[in-house]
Formats: C-alpha cells, structure tokens, sequence
C-alpha cells in the first residue's frame, strides 16, 4: 500500500443526492441550539456535556476512564486509570477554545495550539502542537506498513494540505453542514500530528459549526454516534480513499448530525428537568447562597467543601451548613477516597451522564 493523496478542497459534491439529509440535519441542529439558546442558564449545560464527550471521544482512542473519574481527578483524587490525563485534556481543549475562537480564526495557529493543550503531559507531549515530520500509518496494534490499513500523504506534504484546509475552513462558501464533513474526512486523511488526530478531527466539528453561527455554543458531539456505530463510521470514511466520491461519506456524517442533535436535546431536557427538581427540593433552605451552590454542583458535581467555599464565596461554616442541608436532602452524598479527603457527590447528575 502507498500514501494515499486526497484531492485538495474544495471538492465537487452532488448536493442534489443529498437534499433529504441535509434537510434533515439541519433541522435537528437547528431545533438544538433553540433549545438550548432559550434555557434561563445555557452555561450551566457546557460542563457536564464537555466531560461526557471528553470521556467518549477518548473512549474511541482506547482510554478507560469514566466520567466519574473525570470529575474526581478534577477535585484532587487518583483514579485507577493513568489515561485521565487525556480525558481531562481534551476537556481542557474543549474550554481554551470556547473561550478564545471568537476573537480568533479558525487557523493552523488555533489547531496547533489545541493540539498542544490535548498531549501536554501525555506519552506524545514532546511532538505537542507541531505537524509530524516522519511517515506514519493506520493499522491494527503491532501491525508493520506492509499490513496497514491506510496510509496517510507523506509528512513533506503535511504543510502544504493543512495550508489548503486552512484556507477551506476559513472560506465562507458552501453549506456549512456539508462543509464539516469535509473538514473532518480532509483532516482525518491528511492525519498531520502523530499522535491526537481522531480527538482533533472530532473535536473541530462542533467548533466550525459554532464559529460559523450553526450553534450559539458548541454543545454538538458526534463521538457517541461515532462509538457506536465504529464500523459504518471507518467504512464510510474508507469508502472516499478507495473511490474519490464524497457523497456517501457526507450522507453518513448529516445522518450522525441529526441523530446526535436528537440524543443531545433528550439529554438537555433531562439536565433541565433535573435543575427544576433541585431548585423545587431547595426551596425551603433560606440562604442566598443557595442559586449558587446549585449552579456549582451541575457544574462540578464531585467537590470539596472548600471547593465550594472558594466558588461561592461564603465562609466556610456557611458552605459547610449548606453541604448538610443538601446532603439531608438527598441531593448530596458524602464520599470518603482512600486519601480520607472529604468529597461530596451530586449523583443524579452522574447517572444521566
């Protein structure tokens, strides 16, 4: 086998053949950000959806850590799992670039600097935000070239096809919808980092559809669907290496837009549901801290007291009566690690998750 070279972007597509999906896509994306632009705290949604992708989209790449583990780690505690660092990191990736694609483009710049964020302290942090300088492949573990099952363009021509991506992301033509699922079989191809690729490639399609006003904050994760249809999704994307026509490929990506956008409202109304049955359960504890401290449990629902105390900023005889209070509620349940370091866990919130 030989590295493969797709064309450069953009690329002709039947737009024709692919009315119904794009209709329907469309559709389900737009009924998503509705719901989600309406809600009374739309922020309070982003961290437990960011931690849930982060753990799946790792997932994919082999990592075990839960979502659990996700926010134990986050208050200080070992996990069984070394891989938490990943899973936290693309957490981390996913917030940096919420808070700074607005004021930037979407450039080599931004994706090197995302890849920085995704490897630091992981086994490929030395290659951290830098395209790869050596040929690479895809196959199973401890497979030679000769029994690979793609490889990508030579790393000489790394720069000059993420040159061509850049200026495609940042073109203002062609369906939007359509146009990320090209930017994310493009990237996959080009493979540029040597480590990190699939997260990346994942992780650009709900920033491109923010960025381009499809979504009022990226709260769209196709690595759910991706995870659980594995094989349609590497087939799909195989089928455009082996015939050079898109339209199968894109069919596949508008039908994981529509089905995730679906899954995800479910989700959201029962995160939403789930903050009226809190806010009803705590309406006797009079304090004025209490809207605070359900904002901070949906946010991060595995704590410390001083946690709390540092987010709300109450004094610490205050947070500590309130943890009381909510844990007399059955809304908290305390939790002793080995370390002996008191956590208190938001439960309900973890199940849906």
């Amino acid at each position: 086998m030989k590295p493969y070279h797709p064309p450069k972007l953009p690329v002709k597509i039947d737009l024709g053949s692919l009315a119904k999906e794009i209709e329907g896509a469309s559709f389900e994306l737009g009924k998503l950000d509705g719901l989600h632009r309406n809600l009374p705290n739309p922020s309070l949604l982003i961290a437990p959806l960011i931690t849930k992708e982060a753990t799946i989209s790792s997932k994919i790449e082999g990592t075990k850590s839960t979502v659990s583990d996700v926010f134990l780690y986050e208050s200080g505690e070992k996990t069984k799992y070394p891989d938490i660092v990943e899973v936290t990191n693309y957490r981390k990736a996913m917030i940096w670039s919420m808070q700074v694609l607005m004021e930037r483009k979407f450039n080599l710049s931004f994706m090197k600097e995302l890849h920085s964020i995704l490897l630091e302290d992981t086994r490929g942090h030395r290659k951290k935000g830098e395209f790869r300088k050596e040929q690479v492949f895809i196959g199973k573990e401890g497979a030679t070239i000769e029994q690979a099952t793609y490889i990508p363009p030579e790393n000489i021509l790394v720069p000059e096809y993420m040159e061509n991506l850049e200026k495609y992301i940042l073109g203002n033509d062609e369906n939007h919808l359509v146009k990320a699922a090209l930017i994310h079989y493009q990237f996959e191809a080009i493979h540029p980092f040597l480590d990190g690729n699939g997260r990346i490639g994942r992780l650009i399609i709900p920033l491109f559809l923010h960025q381009k006003g499809l979504l009022y904050q990226p709260i769209l994760y196709l690595s759910g669907y991706y995870e659980k249809y594995r094989g349609k999704y590497i087939d799909a994307l195989h089928h455009v290496d082996e015939t050079r026509k898109y339209e199968e490929w894109v069919k596949f990506f508008l039908i994981s837009v529509k089905e995730q956008a679906k899954e995800t409202q479910i989700l959201i109304q029962r995160i939403t549901d789930l903050v009226r049955e809190i806010q009803e359960r705590t309406e006797t504890v009079k304090s004025p801290y209490i809207a605070k401290v359900i904002n901070f449990i949906f946010k991060k629902p595995i704590f410390t007291a001083k946690d709390l105390n540092n987010n709300i900023k109450a004094n610490r005889v205050t947070s500590l009566r309130l943890i009381r209070k909510l844990i007399e509620l059955g809304i908290l349940m305390p939790f002793r690690p080995p370390k002996k370091r008191r956590l208190f866990v938001f439960k309900d919130l973890l199940r849906l998750l």
